[in-house]
């Protein structure tokens, strides 16, 4: 299979997960937010939330592990010996194995008691939900350590752009989830420790699975013998995970930290209302997230097969679909957003519209330079470019403090969240343009500047429903249906270069030949 093959398929997997995900997701959040009540529900989000930093580490060391992986398959591509070229990669993957056994012990021996110790006495929790909050961080803290043991292996599978086998795994849990809480909405009772037991077996069956059949298929996942360059390699991979951690870390307490302040400030149904906004704000970007996984293994293989010209282009074009996926959902659903609220929940926590609104616009920003952040990960000399980062998005919550301590609203995150993605954007592009030569005039004139004109003209014609359209299920169907066709034409004109055309048109052929062939079979 073609490299170019392999981002489609990994696309298209990616999409129907995506798309699955979504349609089941506008029923499972609102099934979780009847069975658990709107006070369990945003104790959920505030004590999952105090291990959310293990499971960050996670996902970013995966993310680097990967990222070494990836350019060292890249290297393999156009290396004459082969043999050494796969013992490397080994030796990579040994390091891993080491590093991800004896860091999540550590972060266990130290988070834990510290974790138990705020669901006691720091957070504000029901004297009768603290027990079960105790166990909720319990079952939290099993899934995230041992999903940090397993990333090893599932780092290959990003690497080598297995991806579209992962959809798998992810289609079967989102379907048992789903019928989990369809069986508590039916059944009342007190959920809140039970559902979390059930997050943690959910989360932890399919990892054991795609753990043992990466041992089993890919010829790098074998340890090796590092002969004295294990802590040389730990270093390195430290290194660069680190600073990963650090730049990201802003956007773990600019998450995870305003919950903690809105639930001082406001209380739990304040929680409540900004999980669902970071619910539905996850829906939103399920399509965008699928580019990111499908793109970021082929750019940093393209950089350690030392071709540039291709990174550079994939890393315009992740931004570029990233944001267009994001839009095709944000700009119907910000258009009818209340009444779309008022149908899922029946009774939305109070300010969940304006926080819903909030973190759209938080994602449309940070989806426009995914690509320059992608290729500077490639890059792999990424200390300055974290630094700026982690600086600029641990800003936000001062600033949130700030406002609540002299007497503002919810709403008041809203500048907070907004401002420092804006400053973090222009950031991203001012380093890939110094480490990696991208162009922010050629970013800005073809990419932001007509998605920007697009949408705008795609907004006004969607708000045409409601001149003559009372607020309904219809008024919704209506403006989806002037809003979303309108997008995909504009977009096909103005915004897909001829290549990109020209390659649509050729699968699309492709997929009609066969689909033809076989029903004329």
């Amino acid at each position: 299979m073609t490299a170019n093959a392999r981002i489609v398929l990994n696309i298209l997997a990616t999409y129907g997960r995506s798309l699955y995900a979504l349609v089941l997701g506008l029923f499972t959040a609102r099934w979780a937010l009847q069975a658990l009540g709107q006070v369990d529900y945003g104790l959920m989000g505030v004590v999952g939330g105090l291990a959310a930093f293990i499971s960050f580490l996670n996902s970013l060391m995966a993310a680097a592990v990967a990222r070494f992986y990836a350019v060292n398959v890249g290297k393999e591509s156009v290396a004459e010996d082969k043999a050494a070229a796969l013992e490397e990669t080994r030796k990579w993957f040994s390091t891993a194995v080491v590093l991800h056994t004896v860091l999540p012990t550590l972060l266990m021996l130290a988070g834990y008691p510290a974790g138990v110790w705020a669901v006691r006495h720091f957070l504000t929790i029901p004297p009768d939900r603290v027990a079960d909050c105790v166990w909720v961080f319990r079952f939290v803290c099993a899934s995230t350590f041992l999903t940090m043991v397993c990333v090893p292996v599932q780092a290959m599978y990003t690497a080598k752009q297995y991806i579209a086998e992962l959809t798998v795994y992810s289609f079967a849990t989102t379907t048992l989830n789903a019928g989990f809480l369809y069986y508590m909405v039916t059944h009342p009772g007190v959920w809140l420790a039970k559902y979390a037991f059930w997050t943690c077996l959910l989360a932890l069956a399919p990892q054991a699975i795609i753990a043992l059949r990466g041992l089993w298929i890919f010829p790098e996942c074998r340890l090796q013998r590092a002969r004295g360059e294990l802590r040389r390699r730990i270093g390195e991979l430290g290194r660069f995970a680190g600073w990963l951690v650090f730049g990201s870390l802003g956007m773990l307490l600019r998450g995870q930290g305003i919950q903690i302040l809105l639930n001082k400030y406001f209380g739990p149904t304040a929680n409540a209302a900004m999980t669902v906004a970071n619910h539905v704000n996850a829906q939103t970007q399920t399509l965008a997230m699928s580019m990111v996984g499908a793109f970021q293994p082929a750019i940093a293989t393209a950089y350690g097969a030392g071709d540039m010209d291709r990174m550079r282009a994939l890393a315009y074009r992740a931004c570029k679909f990233s944001m267009l996926f994001v839009l095709v959902f944000v700009l119907p659903l910000g258009l009818e957003l209340r009444e779309v609220l008022r149908l899922w929940l029946k009774a939305p926590p109070p300010h969940v519209y304006g926080l819903c609104l909030c973190m759209f616009a938080v994602t449309v920003v940070d989806q426009a330079s995914v690509g320059h952040m992608m290729a500077v990960n490639s890059r792999g000399k990424i200390a300055a470019y974290q630094a700026f980062l982690g600086s600029v998005l641990l800003l936000a919550l001062p600033m949130a403090w700030l406002f609540f301590a002299l007497g503002g609203g919810v709403y008041w995150v809203a500048p907070a969240l907004v401002s420092t993605s804006l400053v973090c954007t222009w950031g991203r592009v001012g380093f890939a343009k110094s480490l990696v030569g991208m162009s922010p005039r050629l970013w800005f004139g073809r990419i932001v500047v007509p998605t920007a004109i697009v949408s705008a003209v795609c907004l006004a014609v969607g708000a045409l429903p409601r001149l003559w359209m009372a607020p309904s299920l219809w008024r919704v169907i209506a403006t989806t249906a002037a809003c979303e066709p309108l997008f995909l034409a504009l977009t096909w004109c103005i915004l897909l270069e001829k290549p990109e055309r020209e390659y649509a048109r050729e699968k699309a052929r492709g997929l009609w030949r066969r689909l033809a062939k076989g029903a004329a079979a």
